[in-house]
């Protein structure tokens, strides 16, 4: 079963093999990976571009890449199974290209996502952040989620990190 997610202005589709372009790109740009530890190299994004090629089949886990209905490649999703703060988790994340900052594809992702691993049977679903990462805060409190803990992440240069959740239906 292929993912595929449609909302009124995006479309959340699997990876292929000719979206390597336009995904080191993205994870490549400083300005967009700002709360990242680092901008990923050519090798980091060909890996992070194999791994999701190689993990679709286990609906609603995976990377997808986020498309303008007009087929404009626009940034990185997806739900995967991850280990956050000592336990695993259902980790929603997303990454939009900083050109398309400030019109809400962020808030328009997540929302689909998380309504996609609903409908799908995840009870439990994190997103987390860094805590200076404002537009992240702000569009997890958007979504309904509730601010779980506060931690250091050492995965993320031991920076302050917020984890919230959302477990059953959202609201």
């Amino acid at each position: 079963m292929s993912i595929r997610i449609e909302t009124e202005r995006l479309r959340l589709r699997e990876y292929e093999r000719g979206d390597f372009n336009a995904l080191a790109a993205l994870l490549s740009d400083p300005i967009t990976m700002a709360h990242w530890p680092a901008p990923l190299d050519e090798t980091a994004a060909r890996a992070w571009h194999e791994r999701a090629l190689d993990h679709y089949g286990v609906p609603p886990y995976g990377r997808l890449a986020i498309e303008l209905k007009t087929g404009e490649y626009i940034g990185d999703a997806g739900i995967v199974r991850s280990v956050v703060d000592g336990r695993d988790e259902n980790d929603l994340g997303y990454i939009v290209h900083r050109r398309y900052w400030g019109r809400r594809y962020g808030l328009e992702t997540a929302r689909a996502l998380l309504d996609y691993g609903h409908r799908l049977g995840l009870v439990r679903v994190v997103a987390n952040m860094a805590s200076d990462n404002t537009p992240s805060v702000k569009v997890a409190e958007h979504l309904g989620l509730r601010l779980e803990r506060v931690f250091r992440n050492p995965r993320n240069r031991n920076l302050e990190t917020r984890l919230y959740v959302s477990v059953g239906q959202p609201t």
